[in-house]
C-alpha cells in the first residue's frame, strides 16, 4: 500500500489505460455508464471508509467515459451525413485551423468546416490543395475559404493488416478529406489572432532561418528534430534512418528537449539567483516550445515530464521518475484518449519506461567501472542502454513495422552525443543576430550532420543487421512483454547468481516457446486473397507448403504506388520474404504499376508474363529491371507446367505462345485455373469475350472453366463475362477488383446481376480485400471492410 500511495500515478494510469481499452472495444450505453459512475463517486465522497478497489473502479470507469464522450457530436457535425454526400460537389465553407503545409506544387490544411451548400455544418477536414501556377496557393492559418468540391471518408483499412488511414486522421480530430486546385479557392477573410502572432510567425522566422544557414538536405533534418516538421524530409532519409535505428533522433523526443530545458536553465541562472523563478520560467518556455513544435506526442510527453520534476523541485518533493512517466502518460490521455493507440506514444512511453527501469538496475552493476574509467563507464552505458532499448522496444517494433535494426545498437552510440551537439550549435546558428557568428557555428554543425547522415547511410546499408519481415500477433507481443517483466523482476531480487541464472533460463525458454510454437502449429492450408489495390488487380495465393504466388501488382500513380503502399505491407504482416512465381497477366498499367518497387524489396524466383509488343516505358523498365535484378521472364505458354506447386495444380489456359492481337492488349492475359482438393479457382485478368470465345471453343480447356471462384475479368466490364461463359464457368463466388467511384463506371449492373444468379458477389470497392482459406473441408469467406464472413462446407 506505501509504494501504491509513494507512486499514485503508477495505479490510476494503469486503471485509466484499462478504462480507455474497455471503451474502445465494448459498447456501453451512455446513460448506464454515466448513472454508474455517479453511484461511485457517491460511495466515494460519503464512505467512511476509503476503498482503493472502489477507487479504481472509478478511474477505470471514468477511463471507459472519456473514451466514450469522445465519440459523441453535436447533431450537425459532419460525422453524421459524410457517409451519405457521396462525390456530390457542394460549396465548402470554413476556417483554416492550422498552419498550411506546403510540399512542391501541392498544399494540404486542416480546415473547421463552418457550413456546405450554405447548411450549418461542424468538424475539420483535411483539404489538399493541388496549386497551379509553381506560386502556393496563398493559403495561411486564420483564412476563411470557400471552394467547390466533394468531402468523403479517408480510407480505412481495406486490407488486412494495412495502416487505418481513416483511424489515424480521426485521433486528430479529423473526420473527411477533400481535394481542390488553388484557383477555385476563394479567401472570404483573414484574421490575424494571438496564436499566429505568437505561435505560426515566430515558427515560420525559425524556419526561414533554417533555410537561410542550411541545404535543403540539412534543413529538412533540422526543421524535424526542433520543429516536428518531417514533411521536408525526403522519404529516402526517413527509410535509412528507419533501417540504421536512428529514427527516434527524427522526432522532437526527450532527448531534444532535454538539451533544450538544460541550455534554458544554464542562461536563466546567469540572470536569475532565485532557483524556483528559473524553474517556473524554464517551465513556461517549455509549453511554448511544445506549441512551436506542433505539440507532437513525443514533446508532450517530455515537457510534462520535465515540468513535473520542476514542479517537484519547486515544492520540494522527492523527485520519482517513474511516478513522473506515469503522471505524464495520464495527463495527455485525460486529454486525449485516443493517442493511446497511437504508435508513438506507445513507442515513446516504451522506451523512456525502460530506461528509467532497466538501466537504473543496471547502472548498479557498473559502478566500479565508474571508478576506476569514467569516460568507458559512458561508452558502456550507451551501447548497453542502447540493446536496452532495441530489446524492449522489439515486440512493439516487429508488431507494427515488422522490422528489427540491430545496426541501432552501435549507431545510437555514437548520434546520441553528436545530437546533444547538433541541438545547441543548431540554437545558436539559427537565433544569433550576428551572421558571421551563425555561419562560424551553422559550418560546425553541418559537419556534425554529414557525420549523421554518413552514419546513417552506412548501417542502413548494411543488410546484414536489418531483419524484416518479422510477424508477431498482439497475443505474442502481450506474452513477450510479460516475460520481460519477469526477466526484470528476477535479476532485481538479491538471489544468489546461479539462482537468477535458473530463473531466467526458465524465462527464457518460455521466450523461444512463445515465438516459435504458433508457426509449428499453424495448420496447412490454401489462402487467396484479393487485395484492394483501386482500380487494378493484385490476387497473394499461399499454397500448403507455404509457397507464394503474387498475379499483377496494382497501378502506380503519383500519389499512390501500390506496390510499395499495399502489397509490401502485406507481405510482411503474413511474414513472406520472398515470391515463389510473380505473374504479370497483361502489360497495362494497372497491373504493372507496383511491379518495379516489389521485386526491390523482396526476391521474386520467376516472372511469369505474355509474350506481347507494347508501347510503354513502364513495360519496357519493367522488364529491364527483371533482368537487372537477374529474375528469370517465363513467357505464357499453353505447355508450361508448375509441379512445384503441388499439392496445388495450376493450369495456364491462355494464352498460348504464338497467340497475337494487335487490337487489344487485354485478350494477352494470362488465365490460370489452379485446384487445391475440392476447391478450384479461375482468374481471368482482364480477359475479354474473344478469349472467353476461344476457351470456350477448346474442347480441353472448356471442360475446365466449371470453377468455385472467379477472379471477374476486366473489373467487371461489359467487355467481359459474357453470358455463354459464365453460364460454364457458373462460379459459387465472385470477386471484382475495382476503385472505388471509378471513372470508368464499373462494375456494370449487367455483370453483377449476371454473376448473382449463380451465387455470391464481392467487390473490393465495397467489401476491400476478400479473403479465401480452405483446409481441405471448409471454405472460410471473409472481407476486411464490410466484414462479411461465411463459411462453406459443400465445395
Amino acid at each position: 500500500m506505501r509504494k501504491i500511495i509513494s507512486r499514485p500515478f503508477i495505479p490510476i494510469s494503469i486503471a485509466f489505460i484499462s478504462g480507455i481499452i474497455i471503451g474502445k472495444n465494448v459498447e456501453f450505453p451512455f446513460f448506464n455508464l454515466f448513472f454508474f459512475l455517479a453511484i461511485i463517486s457517491i460511495l466515494l465522497l460519503f464512505s467512511k471508509r476509503k476503498s482503493l478497489f472502489l477507487l479504481l473502479i472509478f478511474i477505470v470507469s471514468f477511463g471507459i467515459f472519456r473514451f466514450r464522450i469522445t465519440g459523441l457530436y453535436p447533431i450537425n457535425h459532419i460525422t453524421h451525413f459524410i457517409d451519405r454526400l457521396g462525390q456530390e460537389k457542394l460549396e465548402i465553407q470554413g476556417r483554416v485551423s492550422q498552419e498550411p503545409i506546403i510540399k512542391n506544387d501541392k498544399t494540404s490544411c486542416i480546415v473547421n468546416i463552418s457550413s456546405l451548400d450554405g447548411i450549418s455544418v461542424k468538424g475539420r477536414i483535411q483539404v489538399f490543395i493541388k496549386n497551379i501556377s509553381r506560386e502556393t496557393s496563398g493559403i495561411t492559418y486564420g483564412d476563411s475559404i470557400m471552394y467547390r468540391g466533394s468531402v468523403f471518408r479517408a480510407d480505412k483499412n481495406n486490407n488486412p493488416f494495412s495502416f487505418n488511414y481513416r483511424e489515424f486522421l480521426e485521433n486528430k480530430h479529423i473526420y473527411g478529406i477533400s481535394y481542390a486546385y488553388s484557383n477555385d479557392i476563394q479567401i472570404t477573410s483573414s484574421s490575424r489572432n494571438l496564436y499566429y502572432y505568437s505561435i505560426i510567425s515566430p515558427r515560420d522566422w525559425l524556419r526561414k532561418r533554417i533555410e537561410r544557414y542550411y541545404s535543403p538536405r540539412y534543413a529538412g533534418f533540422l526543421k524535424a528534430i526542433l520543429l516536428g516538421e518531417k514533411e521536408s524530409l525526403p522519404s529516402q532519409i526517413r527509410k535509412d534512418f528507419a533501417r540504421s535505428g536512428l529514427s527516434h533522433i527524427l522526432a522532437v523526443s526527450g532527448l531534444h528537449t532535454g538539451v533544450i530545458a538544460l541550455i534554458l536553465l544554464l542562461i536563466l541562472q546567469i540572470f536569475i539567483r532565485n532557483r524556483n523563478i528559473v524553474r517556473i520560467i524554464t517551465i513556461l518556455l517549455l509549453i511554448y516550445y511544445m506549441l512551436l513544435a506542433h505539440a507532437v506526442p513525443s514533446v508532450q510527453r517530455a515537457v510534462i515530464m520535465i515540468s513535473l520534476l520542476l514542479l517537484a523541485k519547486i515544492l520540494q518533493r522527492k523527485v520519482d521518475s517513474v511516478n513522473i512517466l506515469f503522471g505524464a502518460a495520464f495527463i495527455i490521455l485525460l486529454i486525449n484518449p485516443s493517442q493511446l493507440f497511437s504508435v508513438g506514444f506507445q513507442l515513446s512511453f516504451v522506451s523512456v519506461f525502460s530506461i528509467l527501469i532497466v538501466f537504473q538496475f543496471f547502472s548498479r552493476l557498473l559502478n566500479p567501472l565508474r571508478e576506476k574509467c569514467r569516460f568507458l563507464f559512458w561508452i558502456v552505458s550507451l551501447v548497453f542502454l542502447s540493446f536496452v532499448i532495441q530489446l524492449i522496444l522489439a515486440p512493439l517494433t516487429i508488431y507494427y513495422f515488422h522490422t528489427l535494426a540491430f545496426g541501432g545498437i552501435i549507431a545510437n552510440v555514437l548520434a546520441i552525443p553528436m545530437i546533444s551537439l547538433v541541438l545547441p550549435l543548431s540554437l545558436l546558428s539559427i537565433l544569433l543576430p550576428i551572421p558571421f557568428l551563425s555561419i562560424c557555428y551553422a559550418a560546425a554543425n553541418k559537419l556534425l550532420l554529414f557525420i549523421i547522415f554518413l552514419l546513417s547511410d552506412f548501417v542502413s546499408s548494411q543488410r546484414i543487421l536489418l531483419f524484416d519481415f518479422l510477424v508477431l500477433d498482439a497475443f505474442q507481443v502481450v506474452g513477450l512483454y510479460g516475460i520481460l517483466i519477469v526477466l526484470i523482476l528476477i535479476w532485481k531480487n538479491n538471489d544468489s547468481f546461479f539462482k537468477i541464472l535458473v530463473k531466467s533460463s526458465f524465462a527464457l525458454v518460455g521466450l523461444i516457446l512463445l515465438i516459435i510454437i504458433p508457426s509449428l502449429i499453424s495448420p496447412r492450408i490454401f489462402q487467396m486473397t484479393v487485395l484492394d489495390v483501386g482500380q487494378g488487380d493484385a490476387i497473394v495465393i499461399r499454397t500448403p507448403n507455404r509457397k507464394t504466388i503474387l498475379i499483377d501488382t496494382g497501378d502506380k500513380t503519383e500519389g499512390k504506388n501500390y506496390g510499395e503502399q499495399v502489397i509490401i505491407p502485406y507481405f510482411q504482416s503474413q511474414g513472406i520474404k520472398s515470391i515463389d512465381l510473380l505473374v504479370l497477366t497483361h502489360p497495362h498499367a494497372d497491373h504493372t504499376g507496383g511491379a518495379m518497387s516489389v521485386v526491390e524489396n523482396m526476391n521474386a524466383d520467376e516472372v511469369l508474363l505474355p509474350k506481347c509488343e507494347y508501347e510503354s516505358l513502364l513495360w519496357q523498365n519493367s522488364l529491364e529491371y527483371f533482368s537487372k535484378k537477374n529474375i528469370p521472364i517465363i513467357y505464357a505458354d499453353t505447355s508450361l507446367s508448375f509441379d512445384e506447386f503441388e499439392p496445388v495444380a495450376i493450369r495456364l489456359l491462355h494464352p498460348a505462345f504464338d497467340y497475337t492481337n494487335a487490337n487489344n492488349i487485354n485478350n494477352y492475359s494470362v488465365v490460370l485455373r489452379c485446384d487445391y482438393k475440392e476447391l478450384s479457382l479461375l482468374l481471368t485478368g482482364d480477359a475479354e469475350q474473344e478469349v472467353e470465345n476461344l476457351l470456350l471453343g477448346d474442347s480441353d480447356h472448356s471442360k475446365l472453366l466449371d470453377v468455385d471462384i472467379l477472379k471477374v475479368g476486366h473489373h467487371g466490364s461489359s467487355t467481359s463475362s459474357s453470358p455463354n461463359f459464365i453460364e460454364v464457368v457458373s462460379p459459387d463466388y465472385s470477386v471484382i477488383s475495382v476503385g472505388e467511384n471509378n471513372r470508368y463506371n464499373l462494375p456494370k449492373e449487367e455483370i453483377i446481376h449476371r454473376l448473382e444468379n449463380y451465387g455470391s458477389v464481392f467487390r473490393t470497392d465495397q467489401d476491400g480485400a476478400v479473403v479465401f482459406i480452405y483446409g481441405g473441408n471448409t471454405l472460410k469467406v471473409q472481407t476486411i471492410v464490410s466484414g462479411k464472413e461465411i463459411f462453406d462446407s459443400d465445395i
